[in-house]
């Protein structure tokens, strides 16, 4: 008979799932539950609860079942997970610091002419939502009033249009060789830079596409592919017209950096456009991040009028200015989302309820500097998952049970075991969050986290 590891009605298969921790592979929602509920239960320091709710890797798809429209009206297919998880106060009490949700969305495929095509390819994201209690808006007691929902994705897709278009000229004032950028786009490591170009012929050909440029994040990046409707570089007394759009493949200390200014440098460094074009990335939500701000809002509100009966929520209303987008490290490969997302949440386990309620005032940026997981950390916790599970069914079969807890009592060493495997081999988390709350970075501050200083100020 087969073994199957149990905890908290979190079941991994002996054979089918732990294929799914190989190189190579994806992780399932089997694991990433299995994981993300043994962090909760062994991470926080002195056996403390939970700082960070979590009511599954399904919770997103089930509150949309059956054609909800919304958040509230969704509420009723999983009108009780939150209290049986959680106890009778729910998000709402004040050992919770936030909700992690994860996400499973279907990609779609941006053409150079804007249009997106829906591909079969699904991939996982993080929407953490830092303090739910924040719902009540200016009604919620205390000073934890800011609530945020932190977008973490990494694998970035994003898309800026420009309208009017940049513009520069061959030499900065000949007006019959204009160049003219009307789009930004982003999925992953690659950058889109959708561009229109025409000479008369008076001043020669138009530059090689291919020898263009695009700077990001201190870095210079050539460009990889030209995708061209028109491609007529013209000459001497012969017009040139190109069209389409521009790759630039980024490295990791360019892919670091998410929304902001990247400089697109058109032909070699002696055609001389000017001026500058320095595009800019905002720091805008996809559409799905958007749906799914709208459904959590909906259903926060449903959830703390179910919970806390005669006082009022207004998430659904707050939820859509709360939206973060902070630029988190990315996925070098194609099958990494589950893993990344899963070492994010095991990061915000190491911090206190209020630490995370506080972090919720934090800026985009603030939110980016934080030692969330690179590729390189994702591939050794992969090994310290394997090896873990390998010493938890080996333990199984000594003592003929699954059920992690009762393994734990009888051989206590384990839990420690089990610590190590999810906390260690990365930087420590509180650490980061400690220098944010002591201003050594704070390198753009939200208006309530300065205003809150101001006061700190005045008052000493």
């Amino acid at each position: 008979m087969q073994l199957e590891l149990t905890f908290q009605r979190a079941v991994v298969h002996p054979v089918h799932d732990t294929k799914r921790l190989e190189e190579g592979k994806d992780l399932n929602d089997a694991l990433l539950d299995f994981f993300v509920k043994l962090g909760q239960a062994v991470i926080p320091e002195k056996g403390r609860p939970s700082p960070v709710a979590y009511l599954g890797s399904h919770f997103y798809d089930v509150l949309r079942k059956g054609g909800a429209k919304d958040g509230r009206e969704g509420h009723k297919n999983v009108s009780n997970w939150a209290k049986r998880r959680l106890g009778k106060e729910g998000l709402f009490g004040p050992g919770i610091g936030a909700l992690a949700v994860p996400v499973n969305e279907l990609l779609s495929v941006n053409g150079y002419d804007g249009r997106q095509e829906q591909s079969q390819e699904k991939h996982w994201w993080l929407a953490l939502l830092l303090n739910p209690a924040g719902a009540a808006g200016a009604a919620a007691e205390g000073d934890d009033k800011d609530m945020s929902l932190l977008c973490m994705d990494s694998f970035v897709r994003a898309d800026t249009r420009f309208d009017p278009p940049f513009r520069a000229l061959k030499g900065g004032d000949l007006e019959s060789y204009p160049v003219e950028v009307t789009g930004l786009s982003r999925i992953g490591f690659n950058m889109r830079v959708v561009f229109r170009a025409t000479g008369d012929g008076s001043a020669g050909p138009l530059p090689e596409p291919r020898t263009c440029r695009l700077r990001a994040g201190g870095r210079v990046f050539a460009n990889t592919e030209a995708e061209l409707k028109a491609r007529e570089v013209g000459g001497e007394g012969r017009p040139g017209r190109l069209e389409g759009a521009l790759s630039f493949r980024l490295d990791r200390r360019g892919a670091a950096k998410t929304v902001g200014q990247y400089n697109f440098e058109f032909g070699e460094r002696g055609d001389e456009y000017e001026p500058a074009l320095r595009l800019r990335m905002g720091e805008k939500p996809t559409q799905c991040q958007t749906q799914v701000a709208h459904f959590l809002g909906g259903y926060l509100d449903k959830e703390h009028e179910a919970t806390l009966p005669g006082k009022s929520a207004q998430a659904s209303r707050l939820m859509e200015k709360c939206i973060r987008v902070p630029g988190v490290p990315q996925q070098e490969t194609s099958h990494d989302c589950g893993f990344f997302i899963m070492e994010m949440i095991l990061r915000t386990l190491q911090l206190s309820p209020k630490a995370l309620r506080e972090l919720a005032t934090a800026s985009s940026v603030e939110i980016a500097m934080l030692p969330w997981p690179s590729q390189q950390q994702i591939v050794r916790r992969k090994e310290m998952l394997r090896d873990i599970v390998d010493v938890l069914f080996a333990a199984a079969r000594r003592y003929g049970t699954g059920d992690v807890e009762m393994l734990f009592r009888a051989q206590p060493e384990l839990r420690a075991q089990v610590r190590s495997a999810l906390a260690e081999g990365g930087p420590h988390f509180e650490h980061g969050f400690d220098r944010w709350a002591a201003g050594d970075w704070d390198l753009s501050p939200s208006p309530s986290r300065s205003q809150s200083r101001d006061r700190d100020g005045r008052d000493g």
